[in-house]
């Protein structure tokens, strides 16, 4: 079970969402019990009723195991999802987004990926981060409001 209506009106009010590496994972591959809010999501995406972030980090992180699995059907649909997907883009690391990257780990220890995908999210002026990594959404939230996906799920 999930807290659906409170999930979309957490992310209503937003414009452009940055999205974590664990989003685009648990949406590609369907994981519970977070299938329902991630389908929501991606279809306010797809309308365009929101715009999507991703770092070129994050897009990294989602090829590492199909090339590990040397698995040629899923390096595809993750080329097709981040090339075609509407209303999402992939940014990449410029120098300005490396330099405020550095910042935000001097300043609050995140891990340099998970710093560079904030700062992605800062200088591309989303209003939002979407994630499950319950370290990093700690501490993203002195930078940016964010919206941790677990708070949406009823235990049973």
């Amino acid at each position: 079970m999930v807290r659906l209506e409170q999930f979309i009106n957490d992310i209503s009010n937003s414009k452009n969402l940055m999205l974590d590496t664990n989003t685009i994972i648990y949406f590609l591959d369907g994981i519970q019990p977070f299938n329902h809010l991630l389908i929501t999501l991606f279809e306010l995406i797809e309308q365009g009723r929101l715009q999507a972030t991703l770092s070129v980090i994050s897009e990294a992180e989602l090829l590492v195991k199909p090339y590990q699995e040397k698995n040629t059907a899923a390096l595809k649909a993750v080329e097709l999802f981040l090339g075609e997907f509407p209303n999402l883009k992939v940014i990449p690391v410029t120098r300005e987004i490396s330099r405020q990257a550095a910042i935000i780990r001097a300043e609050s220890d995140i891990r340099l990926p998970d710093s560079i995908i904030l700062a992605t999210a800062i200088n591309n002026k989303c209003d939002l981060l979407v994630g499950n990594d319950l370290k990093l959404m700690q501490k993203a939230v002195s930078y940016l409001p964010t919206v941790v996906l677990n708070k949406y799920i009823i235990s049973e």
